[in-house]
């Protein structure tokens, strides 16, 4: 039987999706040779006769292909139930089935036994090739949360139109099916061939650009891209409604683009099997971020916490060139990209994001500081430089101004605004921009804890940990600890928000003015006034975060709006 050969080079390919493609391909060619079928085909030839760093030669012939095909379109029939019943449709008697289920009734929440009929129906699933295989979390049955997580944005977002599903449901169960294969197989044998883009293939990709010029690739570039997607790490970002409650929005495909072939596909299946399977609802906690960007340092970050398992000179840039980053998100029929971004390996940056990751537990506070950490740079162009950051309060101005009032009442906002200021802080770590942050932190502490006694007679003993009653000869002990708290939350919160209502810069300057520079030491005044009249908007940024900080930490909420972060 006929055999081609398609001579692939790491530089010449157009896109990350296609170097991902090609290390997807050999990540598949062997895999091919664990299926217990491929042995019993027509002399089936798919392998790569040369393999290196940068470049690789497949040999393949239309038996080969089809095998190819096969598993990476391999589906299965998933059986599930639903209430609805379809009146298009008879169903048989093992179709259709009874259940109990307990229910509370009335004002008095009687419980009674509710039946509830429930009718069988049938999903294609995609099967996801080596994939299962890599979940830790996966059962028998090749169900774990991070192929489900896989599957799901891929019927969703690549897949999302049925019509682009046929590949799969031709197969569906095993069944033989080979058209798509003969038919690409027909233009393989003429790999140099310019062809239309598809978006079935090329996430994001269009017919024509907006000059009206139309897309074009390479028959053997474009083969390359029905694999990318088995090397695409998936996340959910998240986003918060008025009320501060959690919702997804789309997936972020987090898509390698492959520096070294040998490295990656060496080091792939470790990565994958290193995935935390601690869950949040049905997805790993692991998939769920606070913005699309975020997918990729977290992918950064696996790939180079198995580098350090390893001995050797390797780099996180010797194994990856970045991580593209496409958000999309399903719309009626459509696909949406709502963003698509390139992240660079900077391992200064990856660091941080660790400890950005492990600090702050609520979801838009640490969003902000992810954003000011994706727009901080290294200081050189030397391997492992450290970071040149934007201070750590750039922004949240902004985000403390405008945010739903019910979002402040996230307890683990107060949190994070402490970490921000305590010892091991961010602000403490940063030597060039702390000095005004830790006279707004002093200034606040001061006011705060100044009001508290001589408008209640309330101290706090940092040695005994508690409030003390002024009035009292002995200074004792006041008798509800959580009453302290509450008097100290008004007052901090009171000044918060009186800053963030004051969003004119002269506004805030009157009021810093008159209510809170008392506090600042003399020696302070000369070097503060001009940051305050000059840097005005971040000593309002600082100013809200450090009366945040003094919300005390065990005061209860109606309602705790946010879920810790994973690492937390």
């Amino acid at each position: 039987m006929t055999c081609i050969e398609l001579e692939y080079n790491l530089v010449e390919l157009p896109s990350a999706q296609h170097r991902a493609g090609l290390a997807a391909l050999i990540l598949m060619t062997k895999e091919l040779r664990q299926q217990p079928w491929f042995d019993e085909r027509d002399n089936p030839v798919v392998e790569f006769i040369e393999l290196k760093e940068y470049s690789a030669t497949l040999k393949l012939n239309l038996e080969g292909l089809k095998s190819l095909f096969d598993l990476a379109y391999k589906a299965d029939v998933d059986i599930r139930w639903t209430t609805k019943k379809d009146k298009k449709r008879d169903y048989q008697e093992d179709e259709v089935r009874i259940r109990e289920e307990k229910v509370f009734v009335g004002k008095k929440k009687t419980e009674k036994i509710k039946s509830i009929t429930e009718y069988q129906y049938k999903v294609v699933v995609p099967y996801g090739a080596f994939l299962p295989i890599w979940d830790k979390s996966s059962d028998e049955q090749n169900k774990g949360l991070w192929i489900k997580l896989w599957r799901d944005m891929l019927w969703n977002t690549i897949r999302g139109v049925p019509a682009t599903r046929n590949s799969f449901n031709n197969r569906c169960d095993g069944k033989a099916y080979s058209q798509d294969a003969e038919k690409f197989w027909q233009e393989l044998n003429n790999p140099e061939k310019q062809v239309g883009q598809s978006g079935n293939y090329f996430l994001g990709a269009m017919a024509s650009n907006a000059e009206n010029v139309p897309t074009k690739d390479l028959v053997k570039s474009q083969f390359l891209l029905h694999f990318w997607v088995f090397v695409a790490q998936v996340y959910c970002p998240m986003t918060l409604d008025k009320d501060g409650k959690r919702q997804f929005s789309g997936y972020a495909i987090a898509i390698p683009d492959v520096a070294n072939l040998l490295d990656f596909c060496d080091e792939f299946q470790e990565v994958l099997e290193a995935r935390d399977s601690e869950k949040y609802g049905y997805r790993p906690r692991e998939a769920v971020i606070d913005i699309p960007e975020e997918g990729a340092l977290d992918l950064l970050r696996l790939l180079k916490q198995r580098i350090s398992l390893k001995t050797g000179s390797q780099t996180l840039e010797d194994l990856i060139l970045g991580v593209e980053l496409i958000h999309a998100e399903k719309a009626g029929n459509n696909v949406k990209m709502r963003s698509i971004s390139y992240v660079e390996p900077i391992v200064s940056q990856v660091d941080r994001y660790t400890e950005i990751q492990k600090a702050y537990w609520c979801p838009w506070f640490r969003k902000q500081r992810l954003i000011n950490l994706l727009n901080s740079q290294p200081e050189s162009d030397k391997p492992n430089a450290p970071l040149k950051e934007i201070p750590a309060w750039i922004g949240f101005d902004a985000v403390l101004s405008r945010i739903p009032r019910k979002w402040l009442l996230d307890p683990y906002f107060s949190h994070d605004a402490r970490e921000l200021f305590n010892s091991e802080g961010e602000i403490q770590m940063n030597k060039n921009v702390r000095k005004e942050a830790e006279i707004v932190y002093k200034v606040c502490q001061s006011y705060v804890l100044g009001k508290l006694d001589s408008k209640h007679h309330i101290k706090w003993d940092k040695e005994k940990k508690k409030y003390i009653d002024t009035q009292t000869k002995n200074k004792q002990a006041i008798s509800q600890q959580s009453d302290g708290d509450e008097k100290k939350y008004k007052i901090a919160n009171e000044a918060f928000l009186a800053v963030r209502s004051r969003t004119e810069n002269k506004a805030f300057i009157d009021y810093f003015v008159s209510t809170l520079y008392p506090y600042i030491r003399k020696e302070e005044f000369a070097g503060f006034a001009d940051k305050l009249f000059n840097n005005t908007d971040e000593i309002r940024a600082l100013t809200l975060l450090a009366l945040a900080s003094q919300f005390p930490s065990t005061r209860k909420t109606e309602e705790d709006t946010s879920t810790k972060s994973k690492a937390a």
